[in-house]
């Protein structure tokens, strides 16, 4: 008897110590993990400040917190506890969560921490430096590895049984190591191609458009402005500048312009210069953009075509300052309401076409010479990137290869393999600039899956922030000329949906009320139809549609949408159903 009560007080004793073993290891470990979310912070903050010492401390606290983390959870204790029941898909997720963000402080961390301050020197006189450019390529590459090792430890973990906290805490980590593994991918691919575009092999030029995102369009906004830029060995010079009325108009479509092409986006998209981006897939549209240069300038050859809408100015102007243009002082808080609103109080078109042309000159010159925060400037160019706010059509074979499908690129997904990507792109039919007033939403679900296909409902929610009566009282050249039919104040949105890689879309509601189909297109194999909807109030036109994926996607998806007038970005990723 005594035999049995002396196992049982020790096995009591080895339950306790277990518990208690348990309890301060998972407590160290939340301390260190907290530790090293306070060092990412503090290298943010540094970063920001420009503070180098800061931002090596910082590094060395990431460092050495994440790696003690990953030492508590790397040793058998532990790994026994991820198999126990109730808490072992937590246990799991930490361990996880621990080896990724150490790999990420050993391997990409302290490598870029070293190099970010060449960036400081990377601009001198006007002139990128070619050489820092590819001295700065293998360490970036060696990050992006990191980048993708660390997000693929997390990324397979189931973690929609994990606790409270864990759970939001996990699956944004796993978010943001994911878009940085993205962007990495994104910058070492540009780094290959950089210095040649830069001019370092020779002479470069460019078509740069500056898109207007108060009059939508597929790929972000009205080309209303445009400067042919010159690269020669890091120099950049705008050469020349000019507004879409320099270019003629055409009776007939320029550009190639297909059969699918017209009835999805009318044979306007290769007649003007304001309308090739039309189309959502910039590549395409370049091309469109390259017919109207080459008509015009035949002997002056362009490289490719380079996009950046009024937005993502805004994202630059955080590295370089207030910059004062056409009688404006613009910041990154201003910028976007004085060039999208402000700027039509003037009624004369040509005075209007003088300030935008005199801001992008000022901007282009600020962030070419007078950089006084390079990496912000960087930071500004990815975040932008990342919401298709900047895009690059390269026509020099080696780099339209090397940069092809990356983000820069902006073009219209084809074959994926397993993974359906549904693409939602608005252009202004208006002939106005009433989308400065345009908001939308989309969202997306996969409800179901079948025989390897899954089935998608998608909504698409339209209004404007002014009513219609209000919105008359606006100046004519910002609710249009009423050429389309549309009552002033009102707008007529065109919105083309393109179901994923061979499928299709099987219905279509608006407001409740099923609306007939009508023909349907095809453009890199992605069916496609294009919806008219009038906007002439606060309150929400709701469009509904049914999908159906093709054979074999049966991955996540992807949701695309056009950029907008408000900063943020118009893509998601949606979960299968399969």
């Amino acid at each position: 008897m005594l035999t049995r009560r002396r196992a049982l007080s020790a096995l009591a004793v080895l339950v306790l110590v277990a518990v208690a073993w348990t309890a301060w290891l998972a407590l160290q470990t939340a301390q260190d993990l907290r530790a090293a979310e306070q060092a990412v912070d503090r290298i943010r903050a540094a970063i920001s400040a420009d503070d180098p010492a800061a931002r090596s401390e910082g590094i060395e606290d990431l460092a050495e917190a994440s790696s003690a983390a990953k030492d508590r959870t790397a040793g058998f204790w532990w790994s026994g506890l991820t198999r126990a029941p109730f808490v072992g898909d937590d246990m799991g997720g930490v361990q996880d969560l621990s080896s990724s963000l150490e790999l990420l402080a050993t391997k990409a961390f302290i490598p870029l921490g070293e190099s970010v301050d060449e960036l400081d020197a990377l601009v001198q006189n006007g002139r990128i430096d070619v050489a820092k450019l590819e001295e700065l390529s293998p360490v970036v590459e060696a990050a992006h590895v990191a980048f993708t090792s660390a997000a693929e430890i997390v990324r397979d973990r189931d973690s929609s049984s994990f606790a409270g906290i864990l759970k939001s805490r996990y699956e944004e980590y796993v978010s943001e190591v994911s878009d940085l593994a993205r962007d990495l991918g994104s910058a070492d691919d540009a780094l290959e191609v950089l210095p040649s575009m830069l001019g370092g092999e020779g002479p470069r030029q460019y078509l740069l458009i500056f898109e207007n995102n108060a009059e939508i369009r597929a790929t972000g906004g009205l080309p209303g402005s445009w400067a042919q830029i010159k690269a020669q060995d890091g120099e950049l010079t705008m050469a020349r500048q000019g507004s879409a009325s320099d270019f003629d108009a055409y009776s007939d479509p320029i550009g190639g312009i297909t059969n699918a092409e017209a009835a999805l986006f009318g044979r306007e998209m290769g007649r003007f210069f304001q309308d090739p981006n039309f189309t959502p897939d910039f590549p395409r549209a370049a091309q469109v953009f390259n017919a109207f240069w080459s008509e015009k300038y035949p002997r002056q050859p362009i490289d490719g075509v380079i996009s950046i809408d009024t937005v993502a100015l805004s994202y630059i102007l955080e590295g370089t300052g207030p910059v004062q243009a056409g009688g404006l002082t613009l910041t990154p808080g201003s910028l976007v309401d004085q060039l999208l609103s402000g700027v039509y109080e003037e009624p004369d078109p040509r005075k209007q076409d003088e300030v935008f042309r005199r801001v992008a000159k000022e901007v282009f010159d600020t962030a070419t010479r007078q950089l006084s925060d390079p990496v912000r400037v960087l930071q500004g160019v990815v975040k932008a990137t990342r919401e298709g706010r900047f895009k690059v059509a390269p026509f020099v074979t080696e780099t339209a290869e090397a940069l092809a499908g990356t983000g820069v690129t902006g073009e219209l997904s084809g074959d994926d393999g397993t993974v359906p990507h549904v693409d939602i792109a608005l252009n202004d039919a208006t002939a106005s600039k009433m989308s400065y007033y345009l908001r939308y939403t989309t969202r997306i679900q996969s409800v179901s899956c079948s025989e390897g296909r899954q089935i998608l409902d998608a909504t698409i929610s339209l209004s404007q922030t002014i009513n219609q009566s209000a919105a008359s009282a606006l100046p004519e050249y910002v609710t249009g000329t009423g050429l389309s039919g549309q009552r002033a104040g009102s707008q007529l949105v065109r919105v083309h949906v393109f179901a994923p890689f061979q499928g299709s879309i099987s219905s279509v509601k608006i407001n409740g009320r099923s609306t007939v189909l009508g023909d349907k297109h095809e453009i890199n194999g992605r069916p496609a139809i294009t919806l008219a909807i009038l906007i002439d109030s606060l309150d929400d036109v709701v469009v509904t549609l049914n999908m159906v994926s093709g054979q074999g996607q049966t991955s996540a998806g992807v949701l695309k949408s056009t950029p907008s007038v408000i900063p943020g970005s118009h893509s998601q990723q949606f979960h299968s159903s399969c």
